[in-house]
């Protein structure tokens, strides 16, 4: 058994389903008003407006996306229109990092190991 999916809550389910598939070059597998999915390369990140239990905003979750290059990662999730919050960075874990924040509050890491 494994986690297969992640369900985030945002505001505006089609911009972020977009914007996290312009950044990270998630593929898109449903956009719709009220729920997006995408494959984050064997993670299904989940959008939603509403659930069917109730909940609160997103708060204390990263998501580490391994990449290749992590400037190169950078560069594009900012172009995308996410915000960079620290790095690239050496981490003392060691690997190389940058952390990303949108859409909302969602934060991405994206890494590679070193």
């Amino acid at each position: 058994m494994a986690v297969q999916a992640i369900d985030l809550q945002v505001d505006d389910v089609s911009a972020a389903t977009q914007i996290l598939s312009a950044a990270y070059g998630w593929r898109v597998l449903s956009d719709d008003p009220n729920f997006g999915e995408l494959d984050a390369g064997g993670l299904r990140v989940m959008l939603s407006r509403d659930a069917m239990v109730p909940w609160g905003k997103l708060d204390g979750l990263i998501l580490h996306h391994y990449v290749d290059d992590v400037q190169a990662a950078v560069n594009r999730a900012v172009a995308a229109g996410l915000e960079l919050l620290a790095g690239p960075l050496r981490t003392d874990w060691g690997t190389e990092a940058a952390y990303l924040r949108g859409p909302g509050q969602l934060i991405v890491d994206v890494c590679r190991d070193v």
